[in-house]
């Protein structure tokens, strides 16, 4: 058995490294396959906001912050309690711009 995650990468890195070009050459062709649509199509926004307990939540970051939750509960169940603190900060960075965002939109007036 390994002893880090480092090691495991390390032991199996013919594996991660096809897999990791295979990723990146898909995005690419995904990135410049599609064709620019000549019209436009006009589509009615609604807001992307559930209220769970009296407290309005975006969905998106409903679920971000459960996939984080649930991320920082395995990782303090196993072993690996240093690397999930240190991915658990890294992945909250997101979590944190959507709530700066959000609280900076709603002081903003539309004209």
């Amino acid at each position: 058995m390994e002893k880090t995650i480092v090691q495991f990468i390390l032991d199996n890195i013919f594996l991660f490294l096809p897999l990791g070009a295979t990723g990146i050459i898909a995005t690419i062709v995904l990135l410049f396959l599609p064709k620019q649509e000549a019209s436009q199509k006009y589509e009615d926004v609604k807001p992307d906001v559930m209220t769970f307990l009296k407290i309005r939540l975006n969905i998106y970051m409903g679920v971000y912050l459960f996939v984080w939750i649930m991320m920082v509960i395995i990782g303090v169940l196993s072993d690996f309690l240093i690397p999930t603190l240190i991915g658990g900060i890294i992945a909250a960075v997101p979590l944190i711009v959507l709530m700066l965002s959000e609280l900076k939109t709603k002081k903003q007036k539309v004209s």
